[in-house]
């Protein structure tokens, strides 16, 4: 369990808490002492004078007990039915230092009785009173109405802590529109600036440091994607002249044998226009996976494929890049692995799943983390033509679907590759969530 909270806001609140706690606490302590102890020390005085000059017979003197209790409200009289059990527990500090302030004048223990009428009394009795009792006006209590400070000490905490959660929201709400604008950043999709003037200093550094970064980063990627673009544009044309002068040649083993080359360079070429074209442009459209699924499987020239699609809603999904991504998937499926084929579509909680499975001999499992990366290879493809752009395809294509990939190891042989697209899709478009941040 832990005690310490995670999130800034929530120990924000912890701290605000505590602060005013230590205040309240601090504050009742200091006005106990600055402004209740004086009133329980002069009136414990007057109800020791009082005692003197009534009940005790050396030191009588009947006019001055009258005067004194006039103006003071302190007398001797008779107690009504009330015990120490009654105090109220706001009152029973201030009743304890009155009974010790007492004590300590007299010099023998003290019985003492609270009386909680309109204005509330205190009675004294001691073995020197003779059987006699003492009313003490709590007039020094009087004055601070206990009502009035239980609501101090009640709403004071409570607009604090309010304040102190406004401030900490008011902090939290930049960091997070800074991590929801990073997710979308991280995908490649291109969001506003975020906004540097209206919030404090030090969230403007941030924000404008953030820009900075983001304008870097989609200037560097449309640098690399003309790079690329440019590249294998060029490549095109002389490909096509050695491939027109392969089919002249009159030995026919070396004509094949370039063309297929050519075919190879050919396919590179294609894969890196294809991680360059990522179909973050294309709008997304409702449709069903499994409709996708059969259109693709349909174009390929005897492939030994298993369907078991299950019933899936229909997904907010970009069309020609989901194919893009299916053919990839096919594609891999083939060249590194062996037929059959098995695909599996079905609904699991919150996400459409999608399981593609060869039957090679799969790969080593230190491998998995590799191949999802651009340009990266496993150990058995390292002997196949290819760019190892064909699974970072994949996964570019499913986290702009908001989805999740994963790989493993099938534990009857194969590579098997799952895929899940959430449920949200129907309702939510892919662009749409990096639009709240705007």
């Amino acid at each position: 369990m832990r005690l310490v909270p995670r999130t800034s806001f929530a120990r924000s609140a912890w701290v605000v808490a505590l602060v005013i706690l230590l205040t309240q606490v601090l504050t009742l302590w200091f006005f106990a002492r600055n402004a209740y102890l004086p009133g329980i020390r002069e009136y414990s005085r007057l109800a020791v004078l009082q005692a003197e000059l009534t009940l005790y017979p050396d030191s009588r003197d009947t006019e001055a007990s009258t005067r004194l209790g006039e103006v003071s409200g302190i007398m001797a009289a008779t107690p009504p039915d009330a015990d120490d059990g009654e105090i109220p527990l706001i009152s029973r500090p201030v009743v304890s230092s009155f009974r010790e302030e007492i004590e300590e004048l007299l010099g023998e223990p003290v019985q003492v009785r609270f009386e909680d009428s309109r204005r509330p009394v205190i009675w004294i009795n001691a073995a020197s009173f003779d059987g006699h009792w003492l009313r003490v006006p709590m007039t020094f209590f009087r004055d601070y109405d206990r009502y009035l400070m239980i609501g101090w000490g009640v709403t004071v905490p409570l607009f604090s802590v309010l304040a102190g959660l406004l401030i900490a929201r008011g902090l939290n709400r930049p960091l997070k529109r800074l991590e929801q604008v990073a997710a979308v950043v991280a995908r490649g999709d291109s969001v506003p600036a975020l906004n540097d003037r209206d919030g404090p200093e030090e969230i403007n550094a941030v924000s404008r440091a953030f820009n900075r970064m983001a304008q870097e980063l989609a200037q560097a990627q449309r640098d690399r994607a003309l790079l690329l673009a440019g590249v294998s544009h060029d490549l095109r044309t002389p490909l096509t002249r050695m491939r027109l002068s392969a089919e002249f040649i009159d030995d026919e083993e070396l004509s094949h044998g370039i063309i297929g080359d050519i075919e190879d360079m050919d396919a590179i070429l294609e894969q890196f226009i294809g991680f360059i074209r990522d179909g973050a442009d294309e709008p997304a459209v409702y449709d069903n996976i499994n409709e996708l699924i059969e259109d693709c499987v349909s174009r390929f020239d005897d492939l030994e494929c298993h369907l078991t699609l299950g019933r899936v809603p229909r997904l907010m999904l970009k069309r020609l890049t989901m194919r893009r991504l299916i053919t990839n998937l096919l594609t891999n499926a083939l060249k590194y692995g062996a037929p059959p084929v098995e695909i599996t579509t079905f609904v699991q909680g919150q996400d459409v799943v999608m399981m593609v499975r060869d039957h090679g001999p799969g790969i080593r499992p230190e491998d998995i983390p590799v191949l999802l990366q651009p340009f990266s290879r496993g150990e058995k493809a390292r002997t196949v033509t290819g760019s190892g752009l064909g699974l970072a395809i994949v996964r570019r294509i499913v986290d702009m679907h908001h989805g999740h990939m994963r790989l493993s190891n099938h534990r009857q042989g194969g590579l098997c590759v799952e895929i899940r697209l959430p449920l949200t899709g129907r309702l939510v478009q892919p662009e749409s969530l990096s639009a709240r941040v705007r």
